[in-house]
């Protein structure tokens, strides 16, 4: 048990201290001299239609769909405050808004891009200039 607890904390040591941190592999460091590019981000709740709320921004073009989240957030802090779960793989989104993910109503924070459900989470997709980009309260 606590060798196990010792490699899980090792593990997450090293993605935090990874270029670019949370899985962002080899990332080049950030520098305010890059070149930047417009994203569209908007946070859906898709269950209980309670919110739709979308910003226009302007970020890095190395930037990761965590970066975008959190520049929204740093942006707007009541319309995209959100908070995750730090795993060895990534970033989950808990809750956005303050609305929480719930696995006994099977419900979960989906990421998109351009209305396409994405296969690689928050901290390891890159996001391109023009992007739509979603989180959307679902269900499965």
């Amino acid at each position: 048990m606590m060798k196990t607890l010792v490699i899980m904390l090792a593990g997450l040591l090293l993605l935090y201290l990874a270029p670019g941190g949370l899985c962002q592999g080899c990332a080049a460091p950030r520098t305010h001299l890059q070149p930047q590019i417009n994203v569209s981000y908007t946070v859906v709740d898709g269950v209980n239609h309670s919110f739709n709320d979308s910003i226009l921004l302007t970020v890095p073009q190395t930037s990761f769909f965590f970066d975008v989240m959190k520049v929204a957030q740093e942006t707007n802090c009541t319309r995209f405050r959100f908070m995750y779960i730090l795993y060895v793989w990534g970033a989950y989104i808990t809750s956005v808004q303050g609305l929480q993910e719930d696995r006994k109503q099977h419900t979960y924070w989906q990421l998109l891009s351009n209305n396409i459900p994405l296969k690689l989470g928050a901290g390891c997709y890159a996001v391109s200039h023009g992007e739509r980009l979603e989180v959307r309260f679902s269900k499965y």
